[in-house]
């Protein structure tokens, strides 16, 4: 299995034994433009006397045959070797493959054996492999190889942080013990090249976590029932098709050798009483790491997780390399399966939230639509208890998400004052592109660290908008803020709490309208940010600067949009949130539930509105739907309708790599909705 194929080309030469090699030599090299199927000859070159041998024919017919074919794999084939008289003597079949590793990437599992050919009754072991430069590679039990790179990290002189140095390009070769059926044994080898190109999570993704791999490589579940307990059933590799398994939500996410999530039904997931701290406790699901969720999947009507918190448990070192796209949360009860209120107004229960993430790293959530909270609705926490394990929060984005109607909205950081100062293990968080509407902290970003928040719409805070705490490095630009107009002091605030720390603030280039109080701060955004105790007291001005953080450790920096430009895509095109869909054809469709279609429609008119009322929490109605039974018959995630424009046939693995830009096939389907 190659995670990045290059361009195919393949290498054909049928050759004599020495003393006759001038009789016949034919290499024929040949590019393939893929989503074209156009094949370009790029060089033949014949020099054969004439063929009088069936075998000779044989092989003539394989190469013309090869010719006019593709195998849509970027592999490296070594020659077709002919000797002793003319009688085949054996066909070594070397494949050399390539992997790519982002950045902050501790190992990758490579099913190097994937896209090779052996006969039906033939054994094939890797017994061997050679040492790497520049990193270390084990062979697992099940056939496949772990390469984990050389860890190489610098000090920057302007911070105490440390820096991650780039993968370095490595290559290693691998042995293979072959059985034929006759018990006949032999070795062959291959070359594995481990590339440092930067993949992003997927092409529009930006900022702290854009860089995750998610199930990149790993095998496949289509969840295929609303039941969250459904177990797991696998089905191995069989001909052209590679392995799969189908059940329920849970037992996918914490199935170890699951990378990618996909779903054949769309509906209401009920999470149980409590939602997932109800079955797995307060920290949230365990053992969820390396996975890529794709929402999109789903036909229309989508997914929702609903009926209480939907929590990750990162205490313990998991929660680690996550992408999970277009999905809706919306809890609506708390953890004892009531809706918490005081006069109707939800009460806070330190506990329900629409997506959490209690600790962990490389982690992006996209397009995903969120509501109905008594805590917070999204964000990434730790405490004292994850210090305590050594753990933290790093390289975390949260984009294009539409939150809204929670308790509160959005947070990111840590309490003051805790023992382990959690605010230490807290880096590199993007927030950039959220529509926040209806609750206060929108986002606050509390820790010392780096952060970002870039083109977010904010719509109608009660009273506060975002608070920070500690030496926080930020870069606040081109966000819309609007509410109905008022002399309310709703803000942005600092918070002191004698942590004897203040953050450093880039603001720039924010739009306020509706915040009549303070009316200058289209004209100088600092002037929105006020104490928190005394919001007519402005912030001074240590606590800002004039100059662009660089913000080093965030990749993949989103470049700013205005604020005007903002709100055209959100509001007047609506596309925010889990607002796509791919139907059965494979195309790239739309659906908003009606939650969401009604909250941008309150934007849209400036409509004054009492948010959190629990009367008003209720689940909207989506449609239930199944893939027909002919929209993916090879069980590859991916539609058959789809596969034949892109590639011809059914013969793609969705670990496959068809045009070799480092996505495989199963992102590239998926990755539609980022392009139309």
């Amino acid at each position: 299995m190659s995670l990045n194929k290059r361009i195919p080309k393949l290498k054909i030469a049928f050759h004599r034994k020495k003393s006759n090699f001038h009789r016949l030599k034919k290499i024929i090299i040949y590019y393939c433009t893929p989503k074209e199927k156009i094949f370009h000859p790029k060089k033949i070159h014949l020099l054969m006397h004439p063929i009088n041998t069936p075998l000779k024919m044989s092989l003539v017919l394989l190469a013309f045959v090869s010719l006019f074919s593709c195998s849509k794999d970027a592999d490296l084939l070594s020659e077709y070797v002919i000797a002793k008289d003319n009688d085949l003597q054996s066909i070594a079949l070397l494949i050399d493959d390539s992997f790519y590793m982002a950045p902050g990437q501790n190992e990758i599992v490579m099913d190097v054996l994937n896209n090779d050919s052996f006969g039906a009754n033939t054994q094939v072991t890797i017994v061997d492999t050679s040492i790497p430069k520049n990193g270390e590679v084990v062979i697992n039990e099940d056939n496949t190889l772990t390469y984990s790179p050389q860890v190489q990290s610098s000090q920057e002189e302007t911070t105490t942080a440390s820096v991650q140095e780039p993968v370095q390009e490595d290559t290693f070769t691998y042995t293979t013990e072959v059985t034929t059926e006759d018990n006949s044994t032999y070795r062959e080898e291959a070359t594995v090249t481990v590339n440092p190109e930067n993949i992003k999570a997927f092409p529009n993704a930006f900022g702290g976590g854009s860089n995750a791999t998610g199930g990149r490589g790993r095998a496949l579940a289509i969840v295929n029932t609303l039941d969250r307990n459904a177990k797991l059933t696998y089905y191995p590799a069989s001909g052209n098709n590679d392995e799969y398994y189908t059940g329920g939500l849970y037992a996918a996410m914490q199935e170890e050798k699951v990378g990618y999530i996909v779903f054949n039904i769309s509906g209401n997931i009920q999470l149980g009483l409590g939602g997932v701290g109800g079955q797995f406790g307060f920290d949230g699901i365990p053992n969820v790491n390396n996975k890529t969720i794709f929402g999109q999947s789903a036909p229309e009507g989508g997914i929702t997780l609903t009926g209480g918190t939907f929590r990750i448990n990162g205490r313990f070192g998991d929660g680690n390399n996550l992408i999970f796209r277009y999905l809706r949360s919306r809890p609506i009860y708390d953890r004892q399966g009531n809706k918490r209120n005081t006069n109707g107004l939800a009460d806070d229960d330190s506990y329900t939230w629409a997506f959490l993430f209690y600790g962990g790293e490389n982690i992006i959530l996209s397009n995903c639509s969120a509501s109905f909270a008594y805590d917070k609705v999204v964000g990434v926490y730790i405490d004292r208890h994850v210090a305590a394990e050594g753990n933290g929060a790093k390289n975390i984005t949260i984009q294009d998400c539409l939150i809204a109607d929670g308790h509160t909205n959005a947070v990111f950081g840590v309490n003051p004052n805790q023992d382990g100062n959690p605010e230490d293990l807290f880096d590199n968080i993007s927030f950039n592109r959220n529509a926040v509407i209806g609750g206060n902290r929108t986002a606050n970003i509390s820790f010392n660290g780096q952060a970002e928040m870039i083109n977010n719409l904010i719509y109608d805070p009660p009273s506060k908008m975002s608070n920070t705490y500690y030496h926080l490095i930020l870069n606040h630009i081109a966000n819309w803020h609007g509410r109905p107009p008022s002399n309310s002091t709703v803000s942005h605030a600092y918070q002191e709490l004698n942590l004897n720390t203040t953050p450093i603030i880039y603001t720039m280039d924010n739009y306020y309208e509706g915040f009549e109080y303070y009316e200058d701060a289209n004209i100088n955004n600092k002037s929105i940010w006020v104490e928190f105790g005394n919001r007519s007291n402005s912030l001074g001005s240590s606590f800002f600067t004039d100059t662009k953080h660089s913000l080093s450790n965030i990749p993949n920096q989103l470049n700013p949009s205005t604020p005007e430009q903002v709100y055209q895509n959100m509001i007047i095109n609506k596309n925010i949130g889990a607002n796509k869909y791919l139907d059965n054809d494979g195309r790239v469709k739309t659906f908003q539930d009606s939650f969401d279609s009604n909250v941008l429609n309150i934007v849209s008119n400036r409509t004054e509105k009492e948010w959190h009322k629990v009367s008003e929490w209720i689940l909207p109605a989506i449609p239930n739907n199944v893939r027909p039974s002919d929209y993916d018959t090879d069980n590859d995630g991916m539609s058959d309708a789809w596969e034949i424009r892109e590639f011809g046939n059914l013969n793609q693995s969705y670990r496959d790599d068809f045009d070799g830009d480092g996505y495989q096939n199963i992102e590239e389907y998926m990755n539609q909705v980022d392009f139309n």
